[in-house]
């Protein structure tokens, strides 16, 4: 399959250099001269360009590893180059926002929305490395209208990179889910860390801290828009939290040791139950 990826950072990359392992011919957009030249170098992409050309055009598929915004600009200026049985996506963390109005900007082509449940602190091409999506969760997002040649070409991609479990899911569930599982541990995780205010924190940082707070460290342009793309579904997953946390809260006020203990199995019941 010929697969042009508009985006050459963590994601884009790591999507390029996987790919390109399984044999499609990949070919990269991005507005950065260097992170196309590594993409070469690296054997990611067969060719880059750092402006919209006509590369579009001759490819099976499109992978937007673009913000959401940016992924619908992209597709108003590229309108005229999108043909029959060409296949756009992307790797966006919200859907609901922009999917639907996506979808009908790609026209002729069709659009199908996907979200890789993988990545990693660091940012870049250069931390690009196809392994994150070894046995991940592959979420697809079609409309009621998407052909089963659409779902086909994501399940092969998705096979492609190893990537676990394949879901496919409404576009209000998955930003439902994704504001839980997602945003809202990424959100307690920033205002944890903000919470701080001793100055040897880290000489006490055990494997809890540790593994909480790795996700503070956080792209603030990107995920300020997803946040707030999503920002109603957040904001009642965090008064979730909130009310959940005052339980917590109120039984140590009062000394109830009885109430910590059944938050507590409630919890560990809840976690094993993910592991099966």
């Amino acid at each position: 399959m010929k697969i042009c990826i508009v985006g050459l950072g963590l994601i884009g990359g790591s999507y390029a250099m996987g790919l390109s392992k399984k044999g499609h011919k990949v070919y990269g957009i991005d507005k950065n001269i260097q992170a196309i030249q590594f993409a070469k170098d690296k054997g990611f992409i067969l060719e880059g360009f750092n402006k919209e050309t006509a590369i579009i055009e001759e490819c099976d598929c499109i992978i937007l590893a673009i913000y959401p915004q940016a992924i619908l600009d992209f597709l108003y200026k590229n309108q005229a180059h999108f043909k029959e049985n060409q296949i756009i996506t992307d790797v966006c963390g919200v859907k609901n926002s922009f999917v639907r109005k996506a979808t009908l900007l790609a026209r002729k082509a069709t659009y199908l929305s996907h979200h890789p449940m993988a990545g990693r602190e660091k940012l870049g091409i250069e931390y690009a490395d196809d392994k994150i999506f070894n046995g991940a969760n592959f979420i697809i997002t079609p409309l009621e209208e998407t052909p089963q040649q659409a779902m086909d070409v994501l399940k092969e991609i998705a096979q492609d990179l190893n990537f676990g479990k394949i879901t496919t899911v409404s576009l209000d569930k998955h930003d439902q889910m994704i504001g839980f599982t997602s945003q809202l541990t990424h959100a307690i995780a920033v205002s944890l860390v903000n919470s701080d205010y001793a100055e040897d924190t880290q000489r006490f940082i055990g494997d809890s801290y540790r593994d909480l707070t790795r996700i503070a460290m956080i792209n603030e342009v990107l995920w300020s828009e997803l946040f707030l793309e999503n920002r109603e579904t957040l904001l009642k997953h965090i008064e979730n939290f909130e009310s959940e946390l005052n339980v917590l809260k109120l039984a140590l006020k009062q000394g109830d040791r009885a109430l910590l203990q059944e938050l507590f199995i409630k919890s560990t019941n809840i976690r094993r139950k993910m592991e099966k």
